[in-house]
């Protein structure tokens, strides 16, 4: 799949020193790189959809047709599940619900809006600054409303089931809810006399290994867990990804830094069985730690990853219960990784393991918590 920055430049879209601007942004600050070239004013929103469409093979959706989507069709999605995605659902026809996403290739997050809903849902792409300002309008939760939710009863719905198939013990569940909560740090704060101007802006703080384990006992979805392994690699590497493993296919889930763009890490779409670093991975090999080898799948990767070209890179297997979910890389752009420690880097993915499987583990009781309210109920 192409770059972004480069179909804006095919198109005279931005100029080459606009680009590198929006880049730069994107990486001091991150965010996208579409946001960014829109919120210095190099970019209109009608051609970066244009852009986008081109780019992710789906038809684009305008901000104010997102704003002017009926409040009962934004309300099909619970606003947790919406916010943490960014996607909102504009229109319907009838099975057919078409959803507005920052990222509409992303085919973990289309089944579950589709086993949610009990629908066909038909993924359309939107700028950053659409999606959030339809994320702040107004809704009408369910519960006020007097109405159930659309689709399947509670009971019946495919929570996580799209990830992976898991069969614990009672025992081995509750030993995993066990685990300690972790406490927030503490917020920084201006003192008197002395006082010092406060940042809003929130920073990522680096988990040490020692207590990266109670960290992600307390997540409660996939991307928290993501965001804090990347925090715990942050000074190992000046590049570190994930990418997930979902129905035969690696898709780019998140990353940080170097010219790293979300855009082009989340349109990346890999088939397993094309030649690729990850292909070996997913077979059983522990860990990759080297330079890469030419063809069509890595040159994919590379591309999607962003300049300069890794001299090497270390990639290392998730696993829950021994089926590969995703995989972590990190590199150090034009330097090698021959000093990277390879046992933190596989106890950093070990315990991403554990906190996906957590996740699991807590859906399915969820589940048959509500299956036994039901049944106790009739």
């Amino acid at each position: 799949m192409r770059r972004l920055g480069e179909i804006l430049l095919e198109k005279g879209f931005v100029s080459p020193d606009g680009l590198r601007s929006a880049l730069e942004a994107c990486r001091r600050h991150g965010g996208s790189l579409g946001g960014w070239l829109m919120r210095l004013g190099l970019l209109t929103e009608s051609k970066l959809l244009e852009a986008l469409a081109e780019q992710t093979g789906c038809p684009p959706v305008s901000a104010l047709e997102l704003a002017a989507a009926p409040r009962e069709i934004r309300t099909l999605i619970p606003l947790s599940f919406a916010k943490r995605h960014m996607v909102v659902p504009f229109a319907r026809q009838g099975r057919n619900l078409d959803v507005a996403m920052l990222n509409p290739n992303d085919l973990v997050v289309l089944d579950e809006l589709a086993s949610m809903t009990g629908m066909v849902v038909r993924p359309h792409v939107a700028t950053e600054a659409a999606l959030s300002v339809a994320l702040a309008l107004p809704t009408v939760p369910h519960a006020e409303a007097g109405t159930a939710p659309p689709g399947p009863p509670r009971g019946r719905e495919r929570q996580w089931r799209q990830f992976w198939q898991l069969e614990a013990s009672g025992p081995e569940l509750f030993r995993a809810l066990d685990a300690p909560p972790w406490p927030a740090p503490p917020a920084a704060v201006a003192t008197f006399p002395a006082l010092a101007p406060v940042s809003t802006q929130e920073t990522p703080v680096r988990q040490h290994i020692p207590h990266l384990g109670e960290a992600l006992a307390s997540c409660t979805h996939r991307d928290q867990v993501g965001k804090l392994v990347l925090a715990a690699l942050a000074e190992e590497g000046t590049r570190v990804a994930l990418f997930s493993l979902h129905h035969g296919k690696v898709m780019g889930w998140m990353g940080r830094g170097l010219d790293l763009v979300d855009e082009d890490l989340h349109t990346f779409i890999l088939p397993l069985d094309r030649p690729s670093v990850f292909l070996n991975l997913s077979r059983g090999m522990e860990m990759h730690v080297g330079p890469l080898v030419g063809g069509e799948g890595n040159e994919a990767l590379l591309e999607a990853l962003g300049p300069p070209p890794p001299a090497a890179a270390a990639v290392v297997p998730i696993r829950v219960r021994g089926k590969t979910v995703a995989f972590l890389w990190l590199d150090r752009g034009e330097d090698g990784v021959s000093d990277v420690s390879v046992p933190q880097l596989q106890e950093v993915a070990r315990l991403a393991g554990l906190a996906l499987e957590m996740l699991v583990v807590r859906q399915k009781l969820k589940a048959v918590s509500s299956l036994t309210a039901g049944e106790v109920e009739h």
